[in-house]
């Protein structure tokens, strides 16, 4: 990256990480379109990205993330407790771990294949713009249930979990298919929402882990500018664009997006 391409790509980050419609998709197709980069290439630096949107969902979370931390000496001692932050260390252990799983060996072999084959272009954007139709069509067709949960079982652990490991393909949107999932398991929208985005703290913070040891993105200037315009402009926008992603359905926007993308072979 020179300047100006991390400033831009940082603010797209910092907008699209808050609403239902693949941030990693929306940047990698920006940057196989307009910076000819391949698809391997574009899914790391925009993981990358997410670097400075996780610290912003730390600091918006930080009562959750504080409370949490204050009661690990009680979730320690008594793991079996399935109520209150305990119930919700839980659910975050392990939704964690099997993302961790699954996501691990697609990034490792599913991507490095593409690597090897150099994919880019228009096929790569056909490819995303697939999953993002993939996105669109379970957020345009799942609605909220009149019987509501209200707290997170290890069954919607494990399920969201899995899911969120498949993320790590651009276009599949981590939080609209989380969010999806949870309203599928009879949580109320606002506290799906909320579960999704303390659910990526961790997430997040591991894939962060395995970018920095593969050493897919160089550590520069460039790539710390990236992080920092990315959290700023996350913190700026996180608060507003959640009230937007509980009150608008962004299922259209996806599946348009989606088929431009895969339009773009024929062109």
């Amino acid at each position: 990256m020179d300047f100006l391409e991390a400033v831009v790509l940082a603010l797209i980050q910092g907008i699209t990480e808050w609403l239902p419609i693949s941030s990693e998709g929306v940047s990698s197709l920006f940057m196989i379109n307009f910076f000819n980069m391949n698809l391997v290439d574009a899914v790391f630096l925009s993981g990358w990205l997410h670097t400075g949107t996780l610290l912003a969902a730390v600091l918006y979370f930080w009562s959750d993330v504080k409370a949490i931390l204050k009661n690990l000496p009680n979730y320690i001692r008594n793991p079996r407790n399935s109520e209150g932050f305990s119930g919700l260390t839980n659910f975050l252990l392990i939704s964690t771990f099997l993302t961790a799983l699954i996501g691990a060996p697609l990034v490792l072999f599913g991507l490095e294949s593409l690597d090897a084959m150099n994919f880019g272009g228009h096929a790569a954007m056909a490819f995303i713009g697939g999953l993002l139709i993939i996105t669109g069509v379970m957020q345009k067709f799942i609605r909220p249930s009149s019987i509501v949960s209200d707290s997170p079982r290890i069954s919607d652990a494990i399920i969201v979990g899995i899911i969120q490991a498949f993320a790590v393909l651009p276009g599949l949107s981590r939080s609209g298919l989380t969010t999806s999932t949870l309203l599928l398991r009879k949580h109320d929208p606002e506290y799906a929402l909320k579960l999704s985005f303390l659910m990526s703290i961790p997430a997040v913070l591991v894939a962060e882990i395995g970018i920095l040891i593969s050493g897919k993105v160089a550590l520069d200037v460039f790539s710390a500018v990236a992080v920092v315009v990315a959290f700023l402009m996350g913190l700026l926008t996180l608060g507003s664009l959640l009230k937007v992603a509980q009150k608008v359905n962004f299922g259209w926007f996806c599946i348009i997006l989606g088929a431009i993308g895969m339009l773009s072979v024929l062109i």
